[in-house]
């Protein structure tokens, strides 16, 4: 056997069985306790460490350490705000998810003697997506909406290409902020990763951190976290609002990265993003309605000093010039995005490429080197 424990600080009678299981046959030894003061005295020297609802307020309390691991009973849901607060690398349904766990802890290693608890940089499943670290200095982070002035206009797809390209640089968290979209993990092939979709948060009042929120979300591999809606084929009563959105962002704001919210052209949620971000990428159709929308929405943000750019958008039956674009909306236009022909297809059938088309890398590029983001 070897010679480090897992400590199963669980208190649920349901999966406490499981868990237990799980440790043991990791080949490590086994300590089960929940009583706060073993759990005080065992937790910094346990190889890993398994937590649940019963106990994460008091890990919360303990030293931040990299291996901790949330758990709840099938089929959930999962207290993501308890997951968040321990600071647990991830959380799993058991025993539908006994395998993930199982392989989660062959993973795990334990903080050495002498080393700082807080998580190191391979410690999390932010880290672990691979995204280089915050430039020194950086205290907090950078809000960009993309928004379309119609529907149609490819908001989505601009918004997924700027967190793609933004993610080489820096952490970055994509946010889906319309509760009726068809969810932008199916557009970067996540609809199948585990992790927290917006249904599944419930931050309310408290603080949580950005890194912390980042790491309960899926994940792509080239380390763009996304917040998304959740699809379900039966009725779903959550409908996404203020209370949801303003939370998130704080988490977010207050730590390094980039977020990129997929935002709608109205809406109270849409008045909660455009309130806080540092810029607004207005993705603008050169035709004549699409203009005299923008205009209005134009006239919005100004009244709110919200600041604002567009990017003229080519569908095949564009009528205005960006000169015309510029003196219809009063808006600064930077960029245009013309038809990319093959993209519809190449989404459709695998989600977002990982090599973006040149002028979609280009649009992306200049929406984020105008928002201050070093690339």
């Amino acid at each position: 056997m070897r010679s480090t424990y897992i400590l199963v600080a669980v208190g649920d009678p349901v999966i406490h069985p499981e868990a237990t299981h799980i440790a043991a046959a990791t080949g490590h030894g086994v300590i089960d306790t929940i009583d706060p003061r073993e759990i005080t005295r065992l937790l910094p020297r346990a190889h890993a460490v398994l937590a649940d609802a019963d106990t994460a307020g008091h890990v919360a309390t303990l030293d931040r350490r990299p291996g901790i691991y949330f758990l709840a009973a099938d089929p959930g849901p999962v207290d993501w705000r308890a997951a968040l607060t321990c600071h647990a690398e991830n959380a799993y349904v058991l025993p539908a998810q006994a395998a993930e766990l199982l392989t989660a802890l062959g993973h795990a290693r334990a903080p050495q003697p002498g080393q700082e608890t807080r998580p190191t940089a391979g410690s999390t499943a932010l880290a672990r997506s691979g995204h280089a670290a915050p430039a020194a200095g950086q205290a907090g982070g950078t809000l960009i909406a993309v928004c379309g002035a119609v529907g149609g206009a490819g908001t989505s797809t601009l918004a997924a290409a700027l967190a793609r390209t933004v993610a080489r640089h820096h952490p970055v968290t994509l946010i889906d902020a319309d509760s009726h979209s068809g969810g932008l993990d199916l557009l970067l092939g996540l609809e199948d990763t585990p992790g927290a979709r917006w249904p599944d948060l419930r931050l309310g009042e408290g603080t949580v951190a950005g890194t912390d929120l980042r790491a309960a979300l899926p994940t792509t591999s080239d380390g763009i976290a996304v917040l998304s809606a959740a699809r379900s084929t039966l009725a779903d009563p959550f409908r996404l609002g203020p209370e949801h959105m303003r939370p998130v962002l704080e988490a977010l704001g207050g730590s390094p990265g980039i977020t990129v919210v997929d935002l709608p052209a109205h809406g109270p949620v849409t008045e909660t993003v455009t309130g806080t971000c540092d810029r607004l990428a207005l993705l603008i159709p050169a035709e004549v309605r699409a203009a005299a929308a923008a205009a209005g929405l134009v006239a919005d943000l100004v009244r709110g000093r919200t600041a604002t750019i567009g990017i003229a958008r080519h569908r095949g039956w564009s009528g205005l010039t960006i000169d015309d674009l510029s003196r219809i909306t009063r808006c600064q236009i930077i960029g245009e995005l013309g038809q990319l022909s093959r993209l519809p297809r190449t989404v459709e059938l695998g989600g977002l490429p990982d090599r973006l088309p040149g002028p979609l890398g280009a649009t992306a590029r200049l929406i984020a080197e105008d928002a201050g983001v070093a690339l």
